[in-house]
């Protein structure tokens, strides 16, 4: 959002904190909420057969959450977990229907978000069926480097983000034991080092090539 809109939406929202683990809102929850985030993300998901977690989709930053809440009588349908620490920006529906109403621009960009995300969303399930892990894993290592910053020319880029194996399975749609093996891979061919939870990026040439074929 523009930062004079944001400004807005911050006045007039509740701030809300969540440790990694935390659940911002559960299925069966009224959809009366709509979420800002603001630090963090957010893993949404749904149980399947067997109890089974399937992951719908991940956020960051930036991103809208619960726009169930933007229609009146919804339940949010779905759980969103904090992936690590996060805070969101909190409207209720009465809130945001008076921002909007005083605000138009800020109609405006949560409209503007909820398009993008819509079309990640569509992107994600493309990649789904039409990449291998591989590629989707290289993918999402190149997302977590911009937000890193700038990767140094020729350089490796250590990310600061703790992430664990069972995220990446999350972010990309597979297992931790695939992601495990995947990442031995990368390691092999010199595309990234790996530590405690941490990962450092070797090689960004290798990482597209990477996500435009398959390895073999």
């Amino acid at each position: 959002m523009p930062q004079e809109t944001l400004a807005q939406v911050m006045a007039a929202a509740r701030v809300g904190r969540w440790a990694r683990g935390g659940l911002l809102f559960h299925p069966e929850d009224p959809a009366e909420t709509l979420h800002v985030l603001t630090r963090g993300s957010v893993r949404l998901y749904r149980l399947g057969s067997a109890a089974r977690e399937v992951t719908l989709d991940v956020h960051g930053s930036g991103s809208l959450l619960g726009a169930s809440a933007l229609l009146p009588g919804e339940r949010y349908g779905m759980y969103a977990e904090a992936m690590d620490d996060t805070e969101s920006l909190m409207l209720g529906r009465e809130t945001l229907t008076r921002l909007t109403r005083a605000h138009p621009a800020v109609g405006v960009a949560l409209t503007e978000q909820i398009t993008r995300q819509t079309r990640g969303v569509q992107e994600r399930l493309s990649g789904l069926v039409f990449m291998e892990v591989s590629q989707r894993l290289a993918l999402a290592l190149l997302a977590l480097a911009e937000r890193e910053g700038t990767w140094p020319e020729g350089g490796v880029l250590a990310l600061r983000e703790r992430v664990s194996h069972q995220d990446l399975a999350h972010v990309v749609g597979s297992t931790r034991e695939t992601i495990t093996k995947l990442l031995g891979d990368f390691r092999a061919r010199g595309l990234l080092d790996l530590g405690y939870r941490r990962i450092i990026l070797t090689d960004r040439a290798g990482l597209i090539n990477a996500s435009r074929e398959p390895l073999r």
